[in-house]
């Protein structure tokens, strides 16, 4: 929970300022509720990246809307509301993406059924690209995303096996996903799964 630790009336005082456009007054709103914000966010999220990415999209969305700020009565319950629904999208996406990592990974994805035949084409080409993006990462973060999304393994099994701490096989997943996601956004032209990978995968 974000807690707030400034008088109302100053408060009142920095939004009024905020609403007006004025950017220093943004910094010093964003200085002070961003490590709040951050740490909220890495605690769920449980990647600085994801949760660096919350943090933007948290305090653009307070800028962008920043005409009603004179209107809330609460900060930091608004602040909460806005931290909370991004954190949850971002674990929607999450999800999706690695559910649709999942599947191009599987041998017995829909590639190998007759029905469809241009998803298959595409899920093909996708698999292939894919495989040529794992080829590009390091031993240890191939070895670790592999025990990670095709046999499974927990993030403390992976540790157990490899004898390396849980940090890092997390921070070897999400390095891992990030250059896929990246390298993938290329693909977006396939049918059948541009819009798949809009969404699962654009920044």
């Amino acid at each position: 929970m974000l807690v707030n630790t400034t008088r109302p009336y100053e408060e009142r005082q920095l939004l009024a300022r905020v609403a007006k456009g004025d950017q220093t007054a943004f910094h010093s709103l964003f200085s002070q509720y961003r490590h709040k914000v951050y740490l909220s966010a890495l605690r769920l999220l449980q990647s600085a990246g994801h949760a660096e990415d919350v943090l933007q999209e948290v305090f653009m969305k307070i800028w962008v809307g920043r005409e009603k700020l004179p209107e809330i009565n609460c900060f930091s319950a608004y602040l909460n509301t806005i931290t909370r629904n991004h954190i949850y999208n971002a674990l929607r996406k999450v999800a999706n993406e690695e559910l649709l990592l999942e599947k191009l990974l599987s041998p017995q994805s829909a590639a190998n059924r007759p029905d469809a035949p241009l998803e298959n084409m595409s899920l093909r080409e996708l698999q292939d690209a894919l495989q040529k993006v794992m080829a590009t990462l390091t031993p240890q973060q191939k070895k670790v995303f592999e025990l990670s999304r095709m046999e499974g393994l927990k993030h403390e099994e992976i540790a157990l096996r490899l004898n390396i701490s849980r940090e890092t096989v997390k921070k070897h997943v999400s390095e891992a996903l990030r250059i896929i996601r990246a390298q993938l956004q290329r693909y977006m032209h396939l049918p059948q799964f541009g819009l798949l990978l809009f969404f699962f995968f654009s920044s």
